[in-house]
């Protein structure tokens, strides 16, 4: 039995993917680009204005091209597959505040290299990536549309990375042109011209719509021959219905919607199906994603990807608190426990986030990698091995006995999982000690991970190709 069935039934997955049939042949997705209604034309799709109508065998012709696994391959890193469990974790980078242990404020663009230091250094982080700076007044347009990820490139050593241009207002031309001559700067620099290097992260505009924006950059991708992520982030009552069924099912047809294109455009095309979506706090009309119904969703993604074998994406430590607090790591957990119990391909926003996606917190990097750490030693289950049952050791002790003698045995180090931020010592130590939160504690282990960071090595051709793009302020080192 798979974790999601404990949430969702097969039954029920069928149940949802008979509404998504009905919605996309019904009701159909809107493409606000000629060049996508042009494709869906040419492929005998019905095309009302804007709207595309998708029949089941457009969608199941689409679903066998595209691939249960692909591989992200790198001359500077590591080969990564994504598909059949692979959990790439990445760090946060779409935050606009940071909670900085007093108060949130608006991040500035020392905020962001810290974060993005602390993403490198996290242990548990696959892929850490550099935010967009909020301060560009000195940046030429070129560093402003691509110096982000060519300090992505130079700086991080865990460079898989989201091909994220900054093309907000152009026209759809400049749009497609830039995302292509982005994806070739991440080709020259691997040294890769013929394989996956990147993938580019997009997001669907709910309800049922793909903007122009968006689609161009399918393109691009498509004609660069890099993989694609799609996910929506569904409002309920505002931007999608008000069930998580209903919610899953209007996903459903708008992932699947944008897959369909992608397929037509360039058949086998490495696909990962995304949800982000959560709830709605109907006082603020605010998005919310600590919430039960958040981890629920994750469960329904995670049986929607199994159904259509599909590489997926969903969860994270996914919090709306506003500060290292009981609510942060309530919520934390329950979001952390789904994408562990659900193991996606992709995690995006893996630790530090609160505030709803647009807070950051680097003490939160500290606190979340211990969840993580619990999480997957629960995960990982109970080793009922001959070894393991110790019978021997326990005819040895016997009745009154000890088992504590020497060293500490091999076996419970691999047994047990030992707390590196959470307090465990006895009340009096503690007190005595200095009485130190766990706040304070992982700010200090922030400090010592932010000295600690290295530049990493870089032959000259590539920092020369890197630094026309990197700002000046960046170019000798961050």
């Amino acid at each position: 039995m798979k974790a999601y069935e404990q949430y969702i039934s097969k039954a029920s997955v069928e149940k949802i993917h008979e509404n998504t049939l009905r919605i996309l042949s019904e009701i159909g997705v809107n493409f606000e680009n000629e060049r996508a209604l042009d494709v869906f034309r040419k492929h005998g799709a019905r095309v009302e204005g804007e709207t595309v109508f998708i029949d089941e065998k457009m969608l199941d012709a689409a679903l066998k091209t595209a691939p249960e696994k692909f591989m992200l391959y790198s001359n500077s890193y590591k080969n990564m597959e994504i598909g059949g469990g692979s959990m790439m974790k990445i760090a946060l980078a779409s935050n606009i505040y940071i909670q900085d242990g007093e108060k949130i404020r608006k991040t500035t663009n020392e905020d962001n290299i810290n974060q993005f230091k602390m993403g490198i250094m996290s242990p548990v982080i696959d892929s850490a990536v550099l935010n967009q700076f909020p301060d560009t007044k000195q940046f030429t347009d070129e560093e402003k549309i691509f110096g982000v990820y060519a300090m992505d490139l130079k700086y991080s050593g865990k460079s898989h990375i989201n091909a994220n241009e900054m093309t907000l207002g152009l026209g759809p031309g400049a749009v497609y042109d830039l995302t292509r001559k982005g994806i070739q700067l991440i080709k020259e620099f691997e040294g890769i011209r013929d394989r996956y290097v990147c993938y580019r992260s997009l997001n669907v505009l709910s309800p049922l719509t793909y903007d122009s924006a968006p689609i161009e950059k399918i393109f691009a991708a498509c004609d660069e021959n890099q993989p694609l992520i799609l996910s929506p982030c569904a409002m309920p009552v505002l931007t999608g219905p008000p069930s998580v069924a209903g919610i899953l099912s209007m996903n459903n047809a708008e992932i699947l919607a944008g897959l369909v294109l992608i397929q037509l455009i360039r058949p086998g095309t490495g696909f990962v199906y995304g949800n982000t979506s959560g709830s709605s706090d109907l006082k603020t009309l605010q998005l919310t994603i600590g919430t039960p119904e958040t981890a629920l969703i994750a469960y329904g993604t995670a049986a929607l990807a199994d159904r259509y074998g599909l590489p997926f994406r969903t969860g994270g430590s996914l919090s709306d608190a506003k500060d290292l607090d009981g609510q942060a790591g309530a919520e934390t957990m329950m979001l952390l426990k789904a994408t562990i119990d659900v193991q996606p391909d992709v995690i995006y926003h893996t630790i530090g986030t609160m505030g709803t996606f647009n807070v950051l917190s680097l003490e939160k990097f500290i606190m979340d990698e211990e969840i993580i750490g619990m999480l997957e030693r629960e995960r990982s289950g109970i080793d009922c091995s001959e070894e393991k049952l110790c019978f021997d050791a326990i005819r040895k002790v016997g009745p009154r006995g000890t088992f504590l003698k020497g060293r500490t045995p091999k076996m419970y180090r691999e047994e047990f999982y030992k707390a590196s931020l959470f307090n465990k010592e006895d009340p009096n130590q503690w007190q005595n000690a200095g009485g130190i939160s766990i706040k304070e504690k992982a700010g200090n282990e922030v400090q010592k991970r932010l000295e600690a960071y290295e530049t990493p090595d870089r032959t000259k051709d590539q920092c020369r190709l890197l630094d026309a793009f990197i700002p000046k302020a960046y170019r000798e080192g961050i």
